[in-house]
């Protein structure tokens, strides 16, 4: 056990070290190092440890809900539409309508951008959400010369908060449901109203931490993006809503849902392809969308994986499971998985805590380690992998916020947020 526990905790350390000064190498192709150390440490944890080789692969085959390649592929494919329509310049056309129109006043480009972020994470996700409007917040704001910290923190956190209302939204919300058979209808039926109570307070947290900054005038026009393939974002747009509606209703047809997400994806890519060809058109904008996957993530989540399986053989998950409480401890799991975002990350977190849960399972404590798995992003910067890709991207555009002022407004929004979310969540359980 002791073995097992000091391979885990260096292996943590050095994650969180290489996130914070060497995430990747590489010029031309970066290699995320901070991706590969899970699966080092998971390698020697096997290789010292009780946990079997055999015993990993029969958990990366088995047809079980918690198989991780299953999660993987759930969303992973779940990216492909986002990205394809990011190439084709929706995101960048909706977010410029809704600016031209939110006209010269702050406090209506503010909640304009909230709404539009909120929507999109709902029926996207928070990865491919901060992958796409970092940049673009930065580039207004510079523009229109304005303090771009208000946007890019309520950016972050609508991203991170209505990750919440629906079962794809984030893959900790999907690999946590996946262990506990949680269908797309019932996560949305439990989830929706904790997500809108966490939604309506972290907003307010935000007014009352920005409100002097936002009643500056705006000046600058903004400039509307044109879409640059209308034929491929409506393939693109079809093929999601599709996705969506065949996932809500997974739980009649008797369909996983990762087999869904591949084979709607499967069918976009090769209409995006044909979509392309009869027009004669470079594949150029589909080649972008793949290239930008979130492929980091592999190492990550199998590593991690083997990791969390090799405590469990130990015994480690038991007892932790016993210092939780068993029963009636919905705030004890929302605020322990939000402090173990910020030591593990989110993605092992929730491996982990789904051990933890299936030792005595909860529904309102299983919720509630959801809700602690998405909101424990806006601690810190390593809470989460969106939390990872929002600081690089923001470094690339030169912007600058030290981890202790994203830790002073994480904290500030987090923390009543994640309770208000808890309190409806014992409410209605």
């Amino acid at each position: 056990m002791i073995t097992m526990l000091v391979i885990a905790i260096l292996t943590v350390v050095a994650f969180l070290l290489s996130v914070l000064f060497f995430p990747s190498i590489g010029k031309r192709v970066k290699i995320k190092i901070y991706a590969f150390i899970p699966l080092i440490g998971g390698f020697f944890m096997v290789l010292l440890g009780d946990l079997s080789w055999k015993e990993v692969f029969v958990s990366f085959t088995e047809n079980s809900s918690v198989n991780p390649m299953k999660i993987l592929v759930l969303f992973l494919s779940m990216t492909v539409y986002s990205l394809i329509l990011d190439k084709t310049g929706f995101f960048g056309y909706i977010s410029g309508v809704v600016l031209k129109r939110a006209g010269h006043n702050q406090f209506t480009v503010f909640f304009s951008l909230y709404f539009v972020i909120s929507l999109l994470t709902v029926f996207t996700s928070n990865d491919i959400v901060i992958l796409t409007f970092t940049p673009f917040i930065c580039k207004f704001c510079r523009a229109a010369k304005l303090d771009v910290i208000p946007y890019l923190i309520m950016e972050f956190i609508a991203a991170n908060t209505w990750s919440l209302f629906l079962l794809i939204g984030n893959p900790t919300n999907i690999y946590i449901s996946g262990a506990f058979d949680i269908s797309f209808t019932e996560y949305f039926v439990h989830m929706a109203l904790p997500t809108i109570a966490a939604g309506l307070v972290s907003l307010g947290a935000m007014l009352i931490i920005f409100g002097r900054k936002l009643k500056k005038s705006i000046y600058a026009e903004t400039q509307i993006q044109e879409i640059n393939d209308k034929p491929l974002m409506w393939v693109s747009l079809v093929h999601l809503i599709l996705c969506i509606i065949l996932l809500a209703i997974s739980q009649y047809t008797n369909t996983e849902m990762w087999l869904i997400s591949l084979g709607v994806a499967a069918s976009a890519i090769i209409c995006s392809v044909t979509v392309l060809a009869v027009r004669r058109k470079k594949f150029t904008p589909l080649v972008n969308a793949i290239k930008g996957m979130p492929f980091e993530i592999i190492p990550f989540v199998i590593g991690m994986f083997i990791i969390v399986m090799a405590l469990d053989n130990t015994g480690i998950t038991s007892i932790i499971s016993s210092f939780l409480g068993e029963h009636n401890s919905v705030l004890e799991y929302g605020f322990a998985s939000l402090l173990s975002c910020n030591f593990l990350n989110n993605i092992p977190m929730s491996v982990l805590f789904s051990k933890i849960l299936s030792v005595s399972p909860s529904m309102p404590e299983i919720y509630a380690t959801i809700v602690g798995s998405n909101i424990g992003a806006f601690i810190t910067p390593v809470g989460a992998l969106a939390g990872i890709m929002w600081s690089n991207l923001i470094k690339q555009n030169k912007v600058k916020l030290s981890v202790s002022k994203f830790v002073v407004y994480g904290v500030s929004i987090g923390v009543p947020s994640l309770l208000a979310s808890l309190i409806v969540i014992m409410i209605t359980s």
